[in-house]
C-alpha cells in the first residue's frame, strides 16, 4: 500500500513539474482586452487599409501594393475572432516603439543592410505559412520560459534593433514576446508592428515563405 501511494505521489509531481517548467506553446497567450467585432475591426483596419506605399525593397524582394490579390483566409474576417483569447492589442508596449506600415518603404535600407531585424513572434506553425519577406522567427514562448533558456534564444536577436510583429492588432504573441525581452533586459531598439500581418494583407502586401 505504501508502495502504492508512492508511486502516486512521483506522477503528481511529475505533473505539476512539467506544467510550472514547460512553456505554454499555444496559438495566443491567455489574456483580457477589448472584444472585436465589425466596428472595431473596421477601426483598426482602415489606416492600412487607405495608406499609399511608394515601391520599395525588402530583404531582396522588391514590394509594390496590390490590394486586388486576395487575401489570406487568416485575414479575412478579423471581426470573427473571439475575445479572449483574440482581443484588441495596446497600441504601445512599454520599453518599444510603435510603427506602422509606412515605415517600413522608411527602413528598408536598414533592413537590407541587416543593421534591422524583422521578427516574427508567432508559433512556428503560423509562420510557416506566411510571413515578411526576410522576417525570422522567435516565438513569443521562447522568451517567456525559464530566463536561462531565454537567454539563450534572445542571442538569435544578435543585440540588434528589432521590429517584432505577430498576426495584427488582434494578437498578443507579439506584446508578450517584448515584455519578456524587455524583462531580459534586451539592449537592441525594440519597434512594435502593432498592425502585423492583418495590416501588411491589408495595405495589399505580399507574405513569403519562409
Amino acid at each position: 500500500m505504501i508502495a502504492v501511494r508512492k508511486f502516486f505521489l512521483v506522477i503528481v509531481m511529475s505533473v505539476l513539474w512539467v506544467n510550472l517548467v514547460v512553456p505554454a506553446q499555444s496559438e495566443e497567450p491567455p489574456k483580457g482586452g477589448v472584444p472585436i467585432g465589425a466596428e472595431v475591426a473596421a477601426a483598426q483596419s482602415r489606416h492600412a487599409m487607405s495608406v499609399k506605399l511608394p515601391e520599395f525593397t525588402l530583404n531582396g524582394i522588391t514590394l509594390k501594393q496590390n490590394r486586388s490579390q486576395p487575401k489570406p483566409e487568416a485575414y479575412q474576417d478579423p471581426d470573427s475572432r473571439k475575445c479572449p483569447p483574440f482581443c484588441v492589442a495596446p497600441e504601445m508596449v512599454p520599453g518599444a516603439t510603435t510603427i506602422q506600415i509606412e515605415d517600413f518603404p522608411k527602413m528598408s535600407a536598414d533592413i537590407q543592410a541587416g543593421k534591422v531585424l524583422v521578427v516574427d513572434m508567432r508559433t512556428t506553425d503560423w509562420f510557416q505559412k506566411g510571413t515578411i519577406p526576410g522576417a525570422i522567427n522567435l516565438p513569443y514562448f521562447d522568451l517567456t520560459g525559464p530566463q536561462t533558456k531565454a537567454r539563450v534564444r534572445m542571442k538569435k536577436l544578435a543585440n540588434k534593433d528589432i521590429i517584432c510583429f505577430c498576426n495584427g492588432w488582434w494578437c498578443g504573441q507579439s506584446p508578450t514576446g517584448i515584455k519578456a525581452l524587455v524583462d531580459l533586459g534586451y539592449t537592441g531598439k525594440i519597434y512594435y508592428f502593432r498592425d502585423g500581418n492583418q495590416g501588411w494583407v491589408d495595405a495589399g502586401l505580399p507574405f513569403s515563405m519562409p
